[in-house]
């Protein structure tokens, strides 16, 4: 039985990571991940230093507006296609993981070609177009959610979760003198979030606060912060999983990588989600994770005005202070997504 597992993502922090902890886990179990992503900042960015190899496609998406921009992504997809069937045919590998991303419709239209074993894994609760499509020709589809619009119910479907890095951890949430939140929206930061903040940081708090804010690339902005308020801004946040262990209210995005991490870290979390997602998918992402009622979710409308959402975010960190609101209210479910995803997929093929 080959030991290479190929695993195919791109574009965003969400797919990357998800990608990247499923390497993690079947690295450990003695396989060899090959990683097959695109060209975008973070494809270079996250695949940095990493110790395995990794093939970087000049893929394209066939979503356009454009009928010669589809063709021509169609014709480039093509070639980029039978490059992978050449690493394919070299590599030999065991099967191939889709984590998300237009990059993973070549390398997995490859491997069925050459009747390799095919899974992909759909991170949001509104599938993707790729993913849709993969879909059809995948021997397993891992969701994050039960309710994922796009993917039809079979045999096929397993609920899994999304593949979360290790090194996140439930810690027990301690309340002390300072009130410790965390706010991030991404590594390009989210400005409905950042406006909220930087009013809200000149504000005098009955309790006090210490607040950690990423604000993304040249985001930063000086201000006169209120005595009752500690405030920290960074451009960009790298050391996330301590972060989560050290806050005591999360407010953030919803891609599908922070909704996942937040199932683990169990902290309660105002979500703002990103008003330009896809299908607004990101709304849908946080609206099934509050109904999962696992621990205190509130949800803001990201189309109202950015007065009405300082608001929503205030009278929300009121709420969980006054209630009380720091503890879990019952175990998530699909907290740890790579074991279930490795286990099914290695029984799997060896069954083939």
């Amino acid at each position: 039985m080959s030991k290479i597992v190929a695993i195919a993502a791109g574009g965003t922090g969400g797919h990357i990571n998800a990608a990247l902890s499923l390497g993690e886990y079947f690295k450990k179990n003695d396989f060899n991940p090959v990683y097959f992503t695109g060209t975008r900042y973070l494809d270079y960015q996250l695949f940095k230093g990493c110790a395995s190899k990794v093939f970087h496609l000049k893929s394209r998406p066939l979503r356009s507006k454009n009928p010669l921009r589809i063709f021509y992504n169609l014709i480039l997809n093509f070639v980029v296609f039978l490059g992978v069937l050449l690493s394919m045919l070299k590599a030999r590998p065991l099967c191939v993981l889709g984590a998300g991303g237009y990059v993973c419709g070549p390398t997995m239209v490859a491997a069925k070609l050459l009747g390799v074993k095919c899974y992909i894994v759909e991170q949001n609760a509104v599938a993707g177009l790729t993913n849709k499509l993969l879909s059809k020709i995948s021997d397993k589809v891992f969701v994050n959610f039960e309710n994922t619009k796009g993917i039809k119910k079979d045999s096929k479907l397993v609920v899994s979760g999304n593949p979360v890095r290790s090194s996140i951890q439930y810690t027990t949430n301690a309340l002390e003198e300072e009130l410790k939140i965390l706010v991030f929206g991404g590594s390009l930061g989210a400005k409905q979030i950042n406006d909220a903040f930087f009013y809200l940081v000149q504000k005098h708090w009955n309790k006090k606060l210490h607040i950690i804010h990423q604000v993304g690339k040249n985001n930063l902005k000086e201000l006169c912060v209120s005595d009752s308020v500690r405030y920290e801004q960074h451009e960009y946040l790298n050391n996330m999983d301590e972060l989560y262990g050290w806050a005591n209210i999360i407010v953030c995005r919803a891609g599908a990588s922070t909704i996942s991490e937040l199932r683990v870290a169990k902290r309660p979390s105002i979500i703002v989600p990103y008003p330009f997602a896809t299908d607004d998918h990101q709304t849908h992402n946080a609206t099934e994770l509050a109904n999962e009622e696992c621990f205190y979710v509130n949800v803001i409308d990201h189309k109202q005005s950015t007065e009405t959402i300082v608001k929503d975010i205030e009278s929300a960190i009121k709420e969980i202070l006054e209630k009380n609101l720091f503890s879990p209210f019952k175990e998530c479910a699909n907290v740890d997504a790579s074991k279930l995803i490795y286990e099914k997929v290695i029984s799997d093929v060896r069954n083939k």
